[in-house]
């Protein structure tokens, strides 16, 4: 039987990657956000280009919304503008800041990176096997044929439309949301729980 890590030693581990992961990319840890971003890298990348031209001529369109309002709504919008934005020169329009993106290639790397640890992992503990399926629970569920690979494709699109449904997965729920308790990731991540605890209760009557 295979001797499993101290559950807290577990949670210091999980808790460790998503600092790490905070402080080095700067964005919350999310594995199917960092998926997104790898498939769609040549939507975000025409994304990038339209936001650097906006950067570089945000002077010039500052200065033409500027004209506009004053054209539109007079003086006395500008001032009530710049009264709110606490500016004090009635001439300078206010700057507008885009967020910097990560790249492609750095959400690239970490799934990468998590494929090898659990290559690694597996392969230091003894339990490394390269099989088409997924257990012999799993084959006798399903069988051995066609219907393995159609349930396994039928999985992953319902994951796939789950995730973008719920806006996250169980690590940006589960790690990342609950962390920063926000209610629409506590109450995602007891769906998971609770669908995973009733899908194993239901493979094992189904032995």
């Amino acid at each position: 039987m295979t001797e499993y890590w101290p559950w807290w030693m577990g949670a210091l581990g999980l808790g460790g990657v998503s600092v790490l992961y905070l402080v080095l990319i700067g964005r919350l840890l999310g594995v199917s956000g960092s998926w997104a971003k790898v498939v769609g890298w040549r939507e975000n990348r025409e994304i990038d280009k339209a936001n650097e031209a906006l950067v570089e001529d945000q002077d010039a369109m500052g200065s033409a919304f500027m004209a506009e309002t004053l054209a539109e709504f007079g003086e006395g919008a500008i001032e009530e503008l710049q009264g709110e934005a606490g500016e004090t020169d009635a001439g300078q329009p206010a700057s507008a800041s885009l967020e910097a993106t990560t790249p492609w290639t750095v959400h690239l790397v970490f799934l990468l990176s998590v494929l090898a640890g659990s290559l690694l992992t597996a392969y230091v503990y003894g339990q490394f096997e390269f099989r088409l399926d997924l257990s012999d629970v799993h084959s006798q569920i399903f069988g051995t044929a066609w219907e393995v690979w159609a349930a396994l494709l039928a999985g992953g699109v319902m994951v796939g439309f789950g995730t973008q449904m719920a806006g996250g997965c169980t690590s940006g729920h589960g790690l990342s949301g609950c962390a920063r308790l926000i209610p629409a990731s506590i109450l995602a991540t007891a769906v998971f729980m609770a669908s995973a605890i009733f899908l194993s209760m239901l493979m094992e009557v189904m032995r």
